[in-house]
């Protein structure tokens, strides 16, 4: 998953992507908060935690966690979820049209973006292990960091760590603070809806909610001092080379390709939710269309080129550089979490 604060920025483009339904954009626009709040909405399950626990595990270089609902959504029927997730949209009597409208659009810059990054993030992340050693979800998490990065850098002039706007976008829904886990009610339906109708279940509305409030207090812990002398300290050319632009390939052609495939889902999902035929047969023709594959191990389509490597399970010790020339079996835990994230 790109960083927290590349799919926010995300997100707040949608309104600005002239390839986008007017009326999406107009919503994104009129309903920030709901717009952040689709944009991160797959990558909640992650803030399971109070953030000082995971700061610490991550300045230690520790690999992320496993957790099933996060690995649901990205790689167990994804489609499905994102179908369930617009009927959800549509059909809470709680939301309006705009926040709706909102709440896809920005799920669905989610999706593009995951499906048009991931393969370049995986591949930097699995040189790394190559060439470093260490887990590839450690260098997933700095693959991502330094993508957001030099990103904003180049687009904007500024990294948003350490300044307030990190903290601000990490307000998700209309009630509730970084000290508490209230949520909107309809917002609990409308999440509970959307799970439910591609899984057959949810998380409670008390977890969820928790997860909602950790993710606030992780945009607050972004917007302090050391999130800024940090970005400072590592912008450097060895590192834009590293994993922005170099030889092999270029961040910014990947980005392009995202913005390509989230006008191609608004259009498609706009209809969808405007037609508000949500039968098995416009599910299934919704779904087929979408082409929303495993968010984590994407099909590469329409991006440029770069070279395969399988994944790297475990720690592995620092060895020169090479290709694999066959795919490596998946480690036990995630196997098992195949299991569970199916129902079985």
């Amino acid at each position: 998953m790109p960083a927290p604060q590349l799919h926010l920025t995300f997100g707040e483009l949608v309104q600005h992507n002239p390839a986008v339904p007017a009326a999406m954009r107009r919503a994104c626009a009129a309903e920030p908060i709901y717009t952040r709040l689709g944009a991160i909405f797959h990558d909640l399950p992650y803030y399971y935690a109070p953030m000082v626990f995971e700061a610490v595990r991550y300045g230690f270089g520790a690999p992320a966690l496993d957790e099933p609902w996060g690995y649901r959504v990205h790689c167990v029927r994804p489609a499905r979820l994102v179908a369930s997730y617009i009927r959800a949209a549509r059909t809470e009597p709680g939301l309006t049209r705009q926040e709706g409208l909102a709440l896809v659009g920005g799920l669905l810059s989610h999706c593009a973006l995951d499906l048009s990054l991931h393969p370049l993030v995986n591949y930097c992340a699995r040189r790394d292990v190559l060439r470093y050693g260490g887990h590839e979800s450690t260098h997933h998490r700095l693959t991502e960091k330094y993508h957001a990065l030099f990103f904003h850098l180049e687009r904007f002039g500024h990294d948003p760590l350490g300044t307030p706007q990190i903290a601000e976008r990490a307000r998700i829904t209309k009630e509730g603070r970084a000290t508490n886990s209230r949520v909107e009610p309809a917002l609990v339906r409308f999440m509970t809806a959307a799970y439910t109708g591609a899984y057959g279940g949810a998380p409670s509305p008390e977890r969820w909610s928790r997860w909602v409030r950790n993710f606030r207090q992780f945009g607050i812990m972004l917007s302090m001092p050391p999130a800024a002398r940090n970005s400072m300290k590592t912008r450097t050319e060895a590192m834009r080379r590293r994993y922005y632009a170099n030889e092999v390939f270029d961040f910014r052609a990947f980005y392009a390709a995202a913005e390509r495939r989230l006008a191609e889902l608004c259009q498609l999902s706009y209809a969808y939710f405007d037609a508000a035929d949500f039968s098995r047969e416009a599910e299934d023709a919704y779904c087929a269309a979408a082409g929303v594959d495993d968010l984590a191990e994407p099909a590469p389509v329409g991006l440029p080129d770069i070279p395969y490597l399988p994944r790297v399970p475990g720690k592995v010790p620092k060895q020169p550089p090479r290709l694999g020339l066959f795919r490596l079996r998946l480690p036990v835990r995630r196997a098992e979490m195949d299991q569970v994230a199916i129902g079985r």
